[in-house]
């Protein structure tokens, strides 16, 4: 019992570690899957830095603006068209004797990524029902809005839970890789470089003198690309094939599986 009370504790004050356990998908305790993890780590961190980095409106550190929001919206929308394509794609490509491979990863992909998509748009939500509340005077709404404040710790917990569920849904490519683990790395490094070309297009540097943004991004778009193709080349190399379903060929899919160890301090 003890044990188990310590890491409800843990997660409870730990949003990081509440987000692993219900985002990360599961790990085999192998050497080659545990180098995978940490290069999806790196590819992951370095691309959402890089979004930042070209999107955020830095002349308005606490205001970034309408343009910022609408960039949050497209990128939202963005990604969240790769799973039902990615899955569809995978029932073309993937050989007949191989598709029923793919049904256990979309379960487990929809298990994951339904509570993600409630978990982003909470605060979305809230945000437009407050006009109304504050006009209306809702007492369901000025109940949440008192609990909000009389509970700041719910608010910096959430706020962090949020932070990490973006995180993971970036680094498993909108859990794509529970279809195939070849889709995380190219459907995550998709969404980068759409954005990055847009706005490369657009030349925007959001007040961050030119040279600088121009500097970030390309630096930032190589290394996410180099490392997601060392990341597809390793899934390779361990076996995995999109025609022949999400199973390595070159050893048994029953080895058991972890959420590994807790992440290395980077």
């Amino acid at each position: 019992m003890q044990p188990s009370y310590s890491r409800a504790v843990a997660l409870i004050l730990q949003p990081w570690l509440a987000a692993k356990l219900v985002f990360k998908p599961g790990v085999r305790p192998l050497r080659e899957d545990r180098i995978l993890d940490r290069l999806a780590f790196w590819r992951a961190t370095v691309g959402l830095a890089t979004i930042v980095v070209i999107g955020y409106q830095y002349q308005g550190i606490f205001h970034p603006g309408v343009n910022s929001f609408w960039k949050m919206v497209q990128t939202g929308a963005i990604a969240l068209l790769l799973p039902p394509l990615s899955l569809l794609l995978m029932l073309v490509i993937t050989r007949a004797g191989h598709r029923a491979q793919l049904l256990p990863g979309a379960r487990r992909l929809l298990v994951r990524a339904a509570p993600a998509l409630a978990v982003i748009c909470l605060p979305f939500f809230l945000l437009s029902l407050n006009p109304n509340l504050s006009n209306n005077g809702d007492a369901e709404g000025a109940g949440i809005l008192v609990l909000l404040i009389a509970l700041p710790f719910l608010l910096l917990w959430y706020c962090c839970f949020w932070g990490c569920t973006i995180y993971w849904a970036a680094r498993t490519g909108m859990w794509t890789g529970e279809i195939n683990p070849l889709l995380a790395p190219i459907g995550s490094t998709l969404i980068m470089l759409l954005l990055n070309v847009s706005e490369l297009i657009t030349g925007d540097s959001n007040g961050l003198p030119h040279w600088i943004w121009l500097t970030l991004n390309l630096c930032g778009t190589v290394t996410s690309l180099l490392l997601s193709f060392a990341e597809y080349r390793r899934l390779r190399s361990i076996g995995y094939r999109f025609r022949g379903g999400p199973v390595p060929v070159t050893r048994s899919a029953t080895e058991p599986m972890t959420h590994g160890e807790p992440e290395p301090a980077h």
